[in-house]
């Protein structure tokens, strides 16, 4: 299945996380009322380092805490549904997507 998100942005490191999250938060915001928000990180992958991989998940943790964050300053309802999914050989996939897009795929 292939899905084409409003946005897709790839991120490495904990640096560019803040960069990342406004992103986010730039497209949630004006899509929110339309109930069309989608949006897919690619996070990095690798089968033989089980330490990258680790990252991956420390780096997407912080995405999420900081993304829903930033959700409720707006006074937003943080109403997302997710899919987790390897992208490739060289990434995982993470799409985020408003509940009503989601429906379509269930």
């Amino acid at each position: 299945m292939s899905f084409k998100a409003q946005s897709t942005e790839k991120i490495y490191d904990f640096e560019g996380i803040s960069i990342l999250v406004e992103n986010m938060i730039n497209v949630y915001s004006k899509s929110y009322s339309d109930h069309n928000f989608s949006f897919r990180v690619l996070l990095p992958r690798s089968k033989d380092s089980q330490t990258i991989n680790n990252k991956s998940k420390k780096l997407g943790f912080h995405i999420q805490n900081d993304f829903l964050l930033q959700v409720k300053k707006l006074k937003l309802k943080p109403d997302i549904r997710e899919f987790r999914y390897i992208h490739d050989d060289d990434h995982f996939g993470w799409l985020l997507i408003d509940p009503s897009i989601y429906e379509t795929f269930v």
